[in-house]
Formats: C-alpha cells, sequence, structure tokens
C-alpha cells in the first residue's frame, strides 16, 4: 500500500474517532415511560425485531416473525394486538431460506417496500446449528405480498454440523446521506459488522460492507470489521445520530449507543430499563427482554423524533419461550447543553385489579394490562442506577408465594425471600433523602383486600394504611 493510502485511511480513522467524541452522552435526559403488552403470550410468533410501516389512510402495518412471517394492522403505531396474515414462508428445501424468513425490517420508498429478511439454512435448532444471511424483497402492496430479489448479505464461513454461523439478525436504517445501512450479527464471534448500499438501488450485489476504514468489501461474502454496537438501530433526526439499542447484562439493562460517522459508537452511562440477567436458557427465575427496536409515531419508521416509541419481546421471570409477549412504551429523549444527572428516568406505575385483589405497583410490563388490571396512575421515575454523588436506595419487585390472589410488592433490595416473596426484577433507585424535583414514595398496606401497594401519599389516598417511606423518586 502507499504512503497516500496509509495517510488517507489514518486521517478517516482520526476523523472517525474525533466525531465519536464529540458525543455528549452525558448531555442525554432520557425518561422511558409506562410498558403496554401489545401481543401474546404467543409461541410461534415474537422471534425477531418487530418493525412497522404507514398505510396510505393512516393505519398502521406490523410485522411479527418466527420462521413465517406475519402482518398485523392496527389504527395506531401501538395497536398491534389484532388478528395476523402470513405474508412470508420458508423456501424450498435446499435453499438459503429453507428454514423461515423473518422479515426484520422494511423502507418505504414511494408506493415501493423494501423488505430486508432474515434468513436460515441447514437448521438443527436441537443442536444450536443454523447458517444465517440476508435476503431482500419489494413489495406493491405495503407488505402484504412479496417478490424475493435474493440474498444480499452473506458471511465468509459455511454451514457446519453443531454450530450456529453465517452472518444475519441486520437492523436497517436509511443514514438520510444516500444510503442505506444494514448493522448485522456475525456468529463466528458474536461481532457487530455493518454493511451500505445507495439507497437509489439497494438490490443484491450494491451492498459493500465496512472493512478496516472503507466501504469496499463486498456484502455477498466478504470480510467485516467488528463494531462495539449492537445489531438493533435507529436515527435520532433531531442529532443525525444512528442509535443502536442492545439488551446488555454486563451493563446492566437496555444499553443506548450513539454514532455520527456510522461504524463507531459512545454509550450514554445509564441504563434505559435496569436488567438483572439477560437469560436465554428458559425458564429462569429473571425476566428477558429481547429484539429491541423503535418506531416513529408519525410515518411506522426508524427515523426517530425525540419521542418515540421502543418495543421489544419479552419473558417473564419463571416462562419459557412458549409465552413471547410484545411490549411498546414511549421514551422521551432531550440533547441539554451540559451534563444531567441523573439521566435516566424509569416510570413507575400502578395498576389494580378488582377481581385478583391487587394493586400492583412496577416499571415492569403487566399481563393483563387494560383488561383484568386497570391503570391507575404514574408515580414518578425511578432512577436506573444509583446517584454518583447522594445516598440512594435500590428497590425490588417480588410477588407473594402463597395461595390466594397475587400480593404484589414493591420493597427495598433483599427483602423480597426474607418475606416469603418471588422477586421480580430491580425496579430501580429513590434518594434517601429529599432532593429537588422529586416526591415521597411511601410503601402502603390495604388490610381489606390484604395487599400492599405505593403512593405518594402519606395517608396511602384513603386506600391502606402507610408502613414507611421507600424514598424519593424523580417527579418529572
Amino acid at each position: 500500500m502507499g504512503s497516500r493510502a496509509v495517510l488517507a485511511i489514518a486521517g478517516l480513522l482520526a476523523s472517525t474517532v474525533a466525531s465519536a467524541q464529540s458525543i455528549c452522552t452525558e448531555c442525554i435526559k432520557i425518561r422511558v415511560r409506562r410498558p403496554g403488552i401489545a401481543r401474546g403470550p404467543a409461541a410461534d410468533e415474537l422471534d425477531t425485531k418487530f418493525n412497522e410501516i404507514r398505510l396510505p389512510d393512516g393505519s398502521y402495518r406490523g410485522f411479527t416473525a418466527n420462521g413465517h412471517t406475519y402482518a398485523v394492522d392496527g389504527r395506531d403505531p401501538w395497536s398491534m394486538g389484532g388478528p395476523r396474515t402470513p405474508v412470508l414462508a420458508p423456501g424450498a428445501a435446499g435453499t438459503y431460506n429453507e428454514c423461515g424468513q423473518w422479515l426484520n425490517g422494511t423502507e418505504l420508498s414511494g408506493g415501493v417496500v423494501y423488505g430486508f429478511i432474515h434468513a436460515e439454512r441447514s437448521c438443527n435448532y436441537a443442536l444450536n446449528q443454523t447458517h444465517k444471511s440476508m435476503g431482500m424483497a419489494t413489495s406493491a402492496d405495503f407488505g402484504m405480498s412479496w417478490t424475493p430479489l435474493g440474498q444480499f448479505l452473506t458471511g465468509t464461513d459455511a454451514p457446519t454440523a453443531g454450530m450456529s454461523t453465517g452472518e444475519g439478525d441486520c437492523g436497517i436504517v436509511n443514514g438520510q446521506d444516500g444510503w442505506l445501512y444494514a448493522y448485522c450479527l456475525r456468529l463466528r464471534d458474536w461481532k457487530t459488522i455493518v454493511a451500505r448500499a445507495r439507497l437509489a438501488n439497494p438490490t443484491p450485489g450494491n451492498w459493500y460492507k465496512f472493512l478496516n476504514g472503507v466501504w469496499t468489501s463486498p456484502g455477498l461474502g466478504g470480510d467485516a470489521t467488528g463494531l462495539d454496537a449492537s445489531e438493533s438501530v435507529a436515527r435520532w433526526r433531531s442529532q443525525n445520530l444512528v442509535a443502536a439499542f442492545s439488551a446488555d447484562r454486563w451493563f446492566g439493562g437496555v444499553k443506548l449507543q450513539l454514532s455520527a460517522d456510522k461504524t463507531t459508537f459512545s454509550t450514554v452511562p445509564e441504563p434505559l430499563i435496569p436488567l438483572d440477567d439477560v437469560n436465554w436458557s428458559r425458564p429462569a427465575p429473571t425476566e428477558l427482554v429481547a429484539y429491541l427496536s423503535t418506531t416513529n409515531f408519525d410515518d411506522g419508521s426508524n427515523q426517530l423524533d425525540d419521542a418515540f416509541q421502543l418495543a421489544y419481546v419479552y419473558l417473564q421471570p419463571g416462562e419459557a419461550f412458549d409465552k413471547r409477549y410484545l411490549v411498546l412504551r414511549e421514551v422521551l429523549v432531550t440533547m441539554t447543553p451540559q451534563p444531567v444527572n441523573p439521566q435516566v428516568g424509569l416510570e413507575l406505575g400502578r395498576w389494580y385489579s378488582a377481581s385478583n385483589k391487587d394493586r400492583w405497583t412496577t416499571t415492569g410490563p403487566v399481563p393483563g394490562n387494560f383488561s383484568s388490571y386497570a391503570w391507575e396512575r404514574s408515580l414518578g421515575f425511578l432512577m436506573t442506577r444509583p446517584a454518583s454523588t447522594q445516598n440512594t436506595t435500590k428497590l425490588e419487585e417480588c410477588v407473594s408465594q402463597w395461595p390466594g390472589h397475587p400480593d404484589h410488592l414493591l420493597t427495598g433490595d433483599g427483602e423480597c425471600s426474607s418475606n416469603g416473596y418471588t422477586r421480580l426484577r430491580t425496579a430501580g433507585w429513590v434518594y434517601t433523602t429529599q432532593q429537588p424535583n422529586t416526591i415521597p414514595l411511601y410503601r402502603c398496606y390495604n388490610a381489606t383486600e390484604m395487599h400492599h401497594f405505593a403512593s405518594n401519599q402519606a395517608d396511602c389516598e384513603g386506600l391502606g394504611q402507610m408502613e414507611w417511606r421507600l424514598g424519593y423518586l424523580l417527579q418529572n
């Protein structure tokens, strides 16, 4: 390689690092609103990123998949609980998609929908064996029927007995710079890689992977540089940043990363949602959050405004993959002129079931929301990490183990098991003393219906007796 080429690549890498460092990840205020369960429990769908498009009549069409892909229509982007229609099926034996087609992402261009389809072949799931790649198709009827275009991204390895191989699970985002970007999982080392194609012609053969600072490695069979990011991506429009979302056990929750140059990512220091584990061996004592994706409320795309919809597949503690739920929740983000502390607030809400005689105070999803459990009120926002400068208390959620109606309890960390309750999750953190923009949180007990709940009022709103103050949570 000539000296000019070396200097050019060095300059590109230097500018890449500089652009990543220019993002003030500590300057972002985030509020994650209450979760709503839109679909489930289901065993034969919700096995990939949920994605949506807006239809000409103003309604929305979502896509859920598990080998087969289904279309679901709703009046609003959160109204995704209706019947499903199959739109993609596994291919013929011996083809690259013989084990299934999962529609991972869509890009609407005029009256044509480009579909980006995770495909698998040579599968024996009992042995954790499959080979992944990505295909494309187009639709002229907004996703109800598809014309296949073939593979646009494959890895460097081949199907191997007893192993998961290939590249797939891609998230697609329009960089609004003339390019479509595909962020994909590479199975050989569990790294994320990225490829791109011109928006004007994103068909197979026109995709090139990012390798050693340049976009010249072919999408079909080429190598790529591993990135420190997730394949669940979107674009934050007001900041012109690519946003990557992941459930990360080592980070302690749902991680948000941001990139200005599409290849180097900086991490927001606090989780959007705290998680005790990300355990795919089910059933497990902890909940599972997986397959994160995001939706613009206006057009269903992943071009995000400062308020957007976060979607993920959810499994309750103690349950297996035969009971998957689709969870949708609003996220509000604001870039501020200076660092914010704390950055993230997670809404604590209260639900009530008259039939169960149970008030459930939680930051997590509630099966039966708006049917067996009715929404009562928001109590404020918990922190997702302990504060760095003030004393904080960690709260956990749990449920009673004894027969009869459930008693959901919000209490101090470590107090569930000692009182005969099963732990559900880390709820978040509260201040031990009052701080600006905080309100009190009390633990209460209703002796008539024999259930615990939380309240911002010392008189427990007349619904029970106050036991003690849990701490102070963020008001907004």
